[in-house]
């Protein structure tokens, strides 16, 4: 071999030698850089062996220790603690890393160690540690930590984060059942009780739109299903703001308002589940929720028997205490299921016309069966059914309890029906002012009507009866 090519190959070799030896620094200096951001260790702990957790913050200290792995209120074994609260804890102080170390610093108060914002003690493998948590770094994300061993370090607020809480925080408040199947809502205040159920095809009202009432004297009010259940909901739709005693004594209770509660709501409601055979079982629960004294915009409250209160929203309170039958009462003025009306009568202007509904069969082209609904005026069909939908579609503007016609019909429905119950319907308007009208359900007067639409339905029957 020529003596230039030998010296080709070892300056070849030396340069992959020489690259090798650059990208191997250039690593080694990059680990190191990486383990430089990432921070020094100054705790490090594992986690499974921590028997004992406590801190102090914002002026309250909170002990905590853990026993097979359940973590309790040192000072009391009544006080139920969420465990995602000092597990998180536990797995922050796992490892503390410090981006930057004061070996020597002068004086503790210019990091607000000597008053630390937090102080948390630990014990873990038998050993106790103590950190004090200070101020925040003036450009801030850092706070000044003490571990006790003569240096200040820089570590990340999210420390500070993970015991930034009371005892109130972390306690594990009571569930509220998922309630579903709703059967009934008693609500008993301080001068009145409520007793509202759901009662489909009841028979206890003219229409089975209405499934929601309240009883009244040994009879059913038909209720608003959409006000009813908005009511049924302040229950079941409770949530908790906060907990404010965890064990309260009588003298406690009396405190809140719940040793004699402002108002009591019992739910009644049906679980069904499977069993092991996969057969549904169902059963009767009911969730009963005790409201207090108000604190501002909330209120106290909680379960019936039970020695944990909390704050909710007042709103709640406010709807059982003052909602009345009036908030809840039906606003529409007619809800008719037409396929069960036979004939109508109808007064206007001192006649009185019957108007008969009859159903057919009938085929078209194709061989395909319908039903045909025709409305006959003295065996003359007239177009009746939009002058039914419109009564159905009627909104009322109010309220007339407590009114009574003064002068007379303007028009009125007799609804002839093929039911058991509520086999005829009355349907009366009366003039009352310049704007609205008197509505009267079977003799009872309970709504008002827009005086615009009900001389819209009176024109409507004079034209289709030219005899009104």
């Amino acid at each position: 071999m020529k003596r230039g090519t030998k010296l080709l190959i070892l300056l070849a070799v030396l340069a992959v030698v020489g690259l090798g030896a650059w990208l191997a620094a250039r690593y080694t200096a990059q680990l190191e850089a990486e383990e430089e951001s990432a921070g020094v260790a100054v705790l490090s702990i594992d986690t499974e062996t921590v028997t004992a957790l406590g801190w102090t913050y914002d002026g309250e200290t909170v002990s905590l220790a853990c026993a097979d792995g359940q973590w309790s209120y040192a000072d009391s074994d009544a006080c139920p603690i969420d465990q995602s609260y000092p597990q998180n804890m536990v797995d922050t102080l796992a490892e503390v890393l410090a981006q930057e170390t004061i070996a020597e610093p002068e004086d503790l108060a210019s990091y607000g160690l000597d008053d630390p914002q937090c102080t948390v003690t630990l014990t873990a493998d038998g050993t106790d540690y103590e950190l004090l948590i200070g101020d925040e770094t003036v450009l801030g994300g850092q706070l000044y930590l003490s571990t006790g061993d003569g240096s200040v370090y820089l570590v990340d607020t999210s420390l500070l984060d993970a015991f930034a809480y009371g005892l109130y925080d972390i306690i594990q408040m009571e569930e509220i059942p998922a309630i579903e199947d709703v059967s009934a809502l008693t609500i008993d205040g301080e001068t009145r009780t409520m007793e509202i159920r759901c009662q489909e095809d009841s028979g206890l009202a003219y229409s089975d739109d209405y499934v929601w009432f309240l009883a009244e004297g040994g009879d059913w009010l038909a209720l608003d299903t959409d006000l009813t259940e908005s009511l049924v909901e302040a229950v079941t739709g409770l949530t908790w703001q906060s907990c404010v005693s965890y064990d309260a004594s009588e003298e406690d209770l009396a405190s809140y308002g719940l040793d004699t509660p402002a108002v009591t709501a019992a739910v009644t409601y049906t679980v069904t589940e499977e069993d092991e055979d996969g057969e549904s079982q169902s059963r009767t629960e009911t969730f009963t929720l005790e409201i207090g004294d108000y604190s501002s915009e909330s209120c106290y409250a909680r379960i019936a028997g039970s020695g944990m209160v909390y704050l909710i929203d007042a709103a709640v309170s406010d709807s059982l205490l003052y909602t009345a039958y009036d908030d809840l009462r039906p606003d529409e003025v007619l809800a008719m299921d037409w396929d069960t009306v036979t004939s109508i009568d109808v007064a206007v202007d001192g006649q009185t016309y019957t108007v008969t509904r009859e159903v057919s069969t009938v085929t078209d082209e194709e061989g395909e069966e319908s039903q045909k609904v025709t409305y006959l005026l003295d065996g003359a069909e007239v177009e009746f059914r939009d002058l039914l939908d419109d009564l159905n579609a009627m909104a009322s503007t109010g309220s007339a309890v407590g009114l009574t016609p003064e002068r007379s019909a303007q028009i009125s429905f007799t609804f002839h029906r093929n039911t058991e119950t509520f086999p005829q319907v009355e349907l009366v308007f009366y003039q009352y002012d310049s704007s609205n009208c008197l509505v009267s359900l079977d003799g009872e007067v309970v709504l008002l009507a827009a005086r615009e639409d009900v001389e819209a339905v009176v024109e409507a029957t004079a034209a289709l009866i030219p005899e009104a």
